[in-house]
């Protein structure tokens, strides 16, 4: 079973400098937030609630300053009331949740005919105001409700039962809890589309004894806010919770928030975890971050211990993939570089609009972060394309697909090593130093944020080995950024630091 591994430097620096947009999913579930609490984690999340019906008493008339929703509750059918009363009078409001946890006794203690008695109230609500509902937010529980002979430690058999009895009820969203460790949640999210709604996981960490320290919180915490981010079937999802009465140093080691207006280690890598765009292509040439997928089916990503990364895809089976867009700028043949580690040898297929383009072998590395990188060549036409990294043998890690830096024209050229300095950069000018290739020749630079937005563009002309570049006109933010330089038929992707 693969072991769960912490982040160093680098993910130390990208906590401290990624610029990026917020999420639209990513949101927090707790019910104390300060002005100052709200103030420092709004960069980072779109919504919260607290299982109440009215916003935090400290933020109740200020909340929309931050430009983050929030969404009232029902936690039960007492609390109906409350959500009408408080949607009536918050123009705000977009959704409104249902029952907390019906199928545990110490919850909201409805069996599903109950909630399906209480929920044409809600409903109203919904429709009055204009709004989204979210159905029952259900877990898997050990004292739980019963009904006609069921006990409902299951809470799929809970949903299809409460759905049986509400057979007209409306319900836009399904609502989903969870505390089970390693990569659990896609297991438990696939078995949720069978209700073809769009997905919230309003609480989740990891509390089942399987992360026993802050690193080991972190690391989980990583991997299924990527997969979660990504997931299209995923709408929105909120970590719990913002403070524990213990501490962020106290079992189980998942408070966001420290002191009044601060975040947690915890809190501050939830809040710089890259965010989805569906639309994004990745320029080739480019180095590829394997967590960066447009697509995904049975792979799930952690923190990485190699010296260059975020995180690493993992848990690899035989059939399991990834798909990246991709915009190749030259057509041709380019050497494709792969950083594995694992514990025995496994072999990829890399695909290009689904047909087949490399096979290359993983070795074994003697450990799951003991990294190595493997290349082969693969041609690539220019436009736009899908590449497919496809398992056909298990049991490694990847952490990134290089595609750059090695690259080989059509008359196979190979172009000669690059370099790019200083990085970081400080004070705004960059060299680029390109031994071997002739002077006055021609090259596109360009450089893109986190996000995939073109930030500077430039036409260069190379004197002697090489050209320097002012980037300060760009007024960039401190953060991560990729820089492209692309000559005729050859080209290379960077990433840079700029403080």
């Amino acid at each position: 079973m693969k072991k769960a591994f912490l982040f160093l430097a680098l993910a130390t620096l990208v906590s401290e400098g990624f610029a990026q947009a917020k999420s639209y999913k990513r949101g927090v579930s707790y019910g104390y937030h300060s002005a100052n609490d709200m103030e420092i984690a709004s960069p980072g999340i779109s919504w919260w609630y607290n299982w109440a019906a009215a916003p935090d008493a400290a933020i109740r008339s200020t909340y929309p300053d931050y430009h983050v929703d929030f969404t009232p509750m029902a936690w039960n059918s007492a609390g109906i009331n409350g959500v009408a009363n408080w949607a009536g009078q918050d123009s705000n409001i977009r959704y409104i949740l249902g029952f907390n946890e019906p199928n545990f006794r110490d919850q909201a203690n409805m069996t599903p005919s109950q909630a399906a008695a209480a929920w044409p109230a809600l409903q109203a609500i919904a429709e009055n105001q204009g709004l989204e509902i979210v159905g029952p937010a259900v877990n898997y529980c050990g004292n739980c409700v019963s009904e006609n002979g069921v006990t409902y430690a299951n809470p799929f058999t809970y949903l299809d039962d409460f759905f049986a009895a509400c057979a007209d009820c409306r319900v836009d969203h399904i609502a989903l809890h969870w505390y089970g460790g390693g990569n659990s949640i896609v297991g438990y999210v696939e078995e949720a589309r069978r209700y073809g709604k769009p997905i919230w996981v309003t609480e989740f960490a990891a509390w089942d004894g399987s992360a026993a320290s802050l690193n080991a919180q972190k690391n989980y915490l990583a991997g299924t806010v990527n997969f979660l981010e990504r997931d299209p079937g995923v709408y929105r999802y909120s970590w719990f919770i913002g403070r524990t009465s213990g501490g962020a140093g106290a079992y189980p080691y998942i408070d966001l928030y420290g002191a009044d207006g601060t975040l947690t280690e915890l809190g501050r890598l939830y809040m710089d975890i890259p965010v989805y765009d569906p639309g994004h292509r990745f320029q080739i040439p480019v180095r590829i971050e394997t967590e960066e997928y447009y697509l995904m089916s049975g792979l799930f990503a952690e923190l990485t211990e190699d010296n260059d990364g975020f995180m690493n895809i993992g848990w690899t089976e035989s059939g399991d993939w990834a798909e990246y867009k991709i915009d190749v700028q030259s057509s041709g043949t380019y050497e494709l570089g792969a950083r594995v580690s694992g514990t025995r040898a496994g072999a990829i297929e890399f695909r290009v609009d689904n047909q087949p383009a490399l096979a290359i072998s993983t070795p074994n590395t003697g450990g799951w972060q003991n990294w190595t990188t493997i290349s082969g060549t693969i041609a690539l036409e220019a436009g736009e394309h899908i590449l497919k990294m496809q398992v056909t043998t298990g049991g490694f890690n990847i952490n990134w697909i290089d595609i750059s830096a090695g690259a080989v024209n059509t008359n196979g050229h190979k172009p000669p090593p690059a370099e790019i300095y200083p990085n970081p950069v400080d004070g705004g000018r960059v060299y680029i130093h390109l031994p071997g290739t002739p002077a006055n020749g021609e090259w596109r630079v360009s450089l893109y944020d986190v996000m995939g937005n073109r930030v500077l563009q430039k036409k260069m002309k190379q004197d002697k080995e090489g050209f320097q570049i002012d980037i300060t006109e760009a007024g960039l933010t401190p953060g991560i950024y990729l820089l492209y330089v692309a000559g005729e038929n050859q080209g290379m992707s960077r990433r840079i630091i700029v403080l």
